[in-house]
């Protein structure tokens, strides 16, 4: 049965939507976009398979602009725009339609989004590879793109951005042993995803440019060993208590020929 089109208003609140009248009765609202794609005009009939394919059509694009005006903060993954169709009670079917309407308009492309992802993150970051890698991984992108996009970033970069982050820590005022801050060192490299090549790299660097105290070392084995001291001396005594010292000092990365200096002056005092 068909059903004549006999008033299209204008929304008060929304003045881009419009309210279609069937015989005198309001039954749905439409989208300028949509109104214009189907030709609606006073008159016109309409069967109910039609009626159908318009309100489908009027819902696609309500969530197409929705859509569209997440992209416009940034670029997005296309697991990003899924997690936030699915939140806004899209169905998985509406979901793939919209999603494939934005690729082939090139305004979903998840090898462009890795790519400018990656750039933010060397332009405006410490990262190394493995972690901005691991980060697109949880934006839902494929292996094969974030291969292809990591050879973006060369060796020479990476180098540049750990020793940057090496300079800051070494430069850090701390009262830990040179040794233990080189071991402070590689496990931040590493937690900001550099790779062992890089670390290495890095840590031969600063070796061969920072010059080591042995003046400010001692100064630094002093405060250690003093607390070290007062420690086990309570539980401790006589030889075992010099060897529980020196294994604490040495573990903390001092020079043995520092450590044997602390404990003859030790001795002395005793």
């Amino acid at each position: 049965m068909l059903k004549t089109i006999t008033k299209i208003a204008t929304q008060k609140k929304a003045t881009n939507r419009f309210n279609i009248y069937l015989d005198d009765e309001y039954v749905f609202s439409v989208s300028e976009d949509v109104l214009i794609k189907h030709h609606l005009h006073k008159g016109m009939q309409l069967s109910e398979e039609e009626i159908e394919k318009i309100t489908q059509a009027d819902f696609f694009h309500k969530f197409y602009i929705m859509a569209i005006r997440y992209l416009s903060y940034r670029m997005r993954s296309e697991q990003e725009m899924r997690n936030y169709l699915l939140g806004k009670d899209v169905s998985n079917e509406l979901i793939e339609e919209i999603i494939g309407k934005l690729k082939t308009e090139k305004l979903l492309n998840d090898e462009d989004f890795a790519l400018a992802f990656l750039q933010d993150r060397i332009l405006h970051s410490s990262k190394g590879p493995k972690l901005i890698a691991q980060e697109l991984r949880k934006k839902g992108i494929s292996d094969e793109i974030i291969n292809n996009v990591m050879k973006r970033y060369t060796k020479e970069e990476q180098l540049e951005k750990a020793l940057k982050l090496a300079q800051k820590h070494i430069h850090k005022k701390s009262s830990h042993s040179f040794q233990k801050r080189m071991e402070q060192l590689k496990v931040r490299l590493m937690q900001n995803g550099f790779s062992k090549e890089i670390i290495n790299d890095v840590i031969a660097k600063v070796h061969s440019d920072f010059e080591v105290d042995p003046d400010v070392e001692y100064e630094k084995l002093e405060v250690q060993a003093d607390k070290l001291y007062r420690k086990y001396r309570k539980k401790y005594h006589g030889f075992e208590l010099i060897q529980k010292l020196k294994e604490g000092l040495f573990r903390r990365g001092f020079d043995l020929e520092l450590i044997n200096k602390y404990i003859e002056m030790l001795e002395e005092e005793r």
